[in-house]
């Protein structure tokens, strides 16, 4: 009798045994990633590139070795600066447009990687936005960025391929179309949310309200101050109070993914992880990329960052704003790889806790007022270097 027990012991704890590890192996087998890299690249290049295309193939080289399901791109993917103090027509809009985004996609499309983009102040000409004119070629900029990007047309009626979401397995993305009509320090176009955007973003995030994660995706950062290197710093209007942040606090969405600083900074208020980051290639010494794991109960975030030499004279486009002619990636750092400067995991199997901070994501890295210039002007200087595992800046 003791014989039998014994036998029924032991194939009831096996059977617990193979339960808990087919859940785990099933857990595993959910989990899945992606990668954000914002402002890339943020200037109107040909596909090939001469003098730059080494560097960017080894960047997308790396994404890819990520094994992202898609890799999502916060806005600035050309210069786009295609209207100017003569432009009276539609014409030079339409033609570079066409030209450097069929370069950006096919780049993109031979690297293997999806994408999903979010539309930047440079996709509507680059701020500001000063005059009724240029308000106007605001209007076919974006008309461009819907035609040339074919994101999901299922936002709001007025910004149809340019405000959209998606639902990946567990996680909602929404991405915003944060240029809207209205006078600000930037002119008539105003940084924000607002309006007929809002209640289709309230909506989006009532009709999906069962997914495990919500993240939402910007041009430009809400909170602040953040670092800034050759930027224009844009900001969302009224930040922390606008209607957009509120509304993330309202839905408990987990992050607000953002570039247009071309630098790291990694903040988090009401429960939001707004990140950061993105590099400017051909003026900055340094670019990064976020790669992102996600599961049911946790969202991992790592940042990798690298070295780059912008170098020789300018490259040419359509106004003024022009980068180095050469963007190289050394020997040495290309066997160094991209390293990692920033972890973090969203804890969400009680509540929702942020953990395992280290680098940029530590709280006391989470706001700066430090800026940076490229490296072509007379100012020009790099930002402190903030090591993984380390609370102080490496100069």
């Amino acid at each position: 009798m003791k014989s039998r027990n014994r036998i029924i012991l032991i194939l009831l704890v096996n059977l617990l045994l193979c339960s808990c590890q087919s859940r785990q192996g099933s857990e595993e087998s959910d989990s899945w990633s992606f990668v954000s890299m914002p402002d890339f690249i943020n200037v109107d290049c040909d596909y090939p590139q001469p003098g730059w295309e080494d560097a960017l193939s080894y960047i997308l080289e790396s994404v890819k070795k990520e094994n992202p399901d898609f890799l999502v791109v916060a806005g600035d993917m050309v210069m786009g600066e295609w209207d100017g103090p003569e432009w009276n027509d539609q014409d030079s809009i339409a033609k570079y447009s066409n030209r450097y985004y069929s370069a950006w996609i096919n780049r993109m499309n031979n690297h293997g990687l999806k994408f999903y983009t979010t539309i930047g102040d440079h996709e509507i000409g680059d701020n500001d936005w000063p005059s009724q004119k240029r308000l106007e070629a605001v209007k076919l900029y974006k008309e461009a960025f819907a035609k040339n990007l074919k994101m999901p047309e299922n936002g709001p009626a007025h910004m149809k391929g340019t405000a959209f979401w998606w639902r990946h397995k567990n996680v909602l993305f929404i991405s915003t179309d944060i240029f809207e009509k209205g006078k600000s320090r930037n002119g008539l176009i105003k940084l924000g949310v607002t309006g007929d955007q809002l209640i289709w973003l309230k909506n989006v995030l009532k009709e999906n309200a069962e997914v495990d994660h919500k993240i939402v995706v910007g041009h430009a950062p809400v909170l602040g101050p953040v670092r800034k290197w050759s930027s224009s710093a844009l900001m969302i209007n009224g930040g922390r109070d606008s209607e957009l942040w509120q509304t993330m606090k309202e839905y408990d969405v987990d992050a607000y993914l953002c570039g247009e600083v071309h630098a790291i900074t990694c903040t988090e208020r009401d429960g939001i992880m707004q990140i950061a980051h993105g590099g400017l290639i051909g003026y900055n010494t340094r670019t990064n990329y976020m790669v992102v794991h996600v599961s049911r109960d946790k969202i991992d975030l790592e940042i990798k960052e690298i070295e780059m030499l912008p170098h020789g004279e300018h490259l040419w486009q359509v106004q003024k704003n022009r980068p180095l002619e050469n963007v190289t990636i050394s020997p040495e750092n290309k066997a160094k790889g991209f390293y990692s400067v920033a972890k973090l995991t969203i804890d969400k199997t009680d509540g929702k806790i942020f953990t395992n901070r280290q680098g940029y994501f530590m709280k006391e890295h989470e706001s700066s007022d430090e800026t940076a210039f490229p490296v072509f002007v007379k100012k020009n200087n790099e930002l402190s270097k903030i090591m993984l595992n380390s609370s102080e800046d490496a100069k």
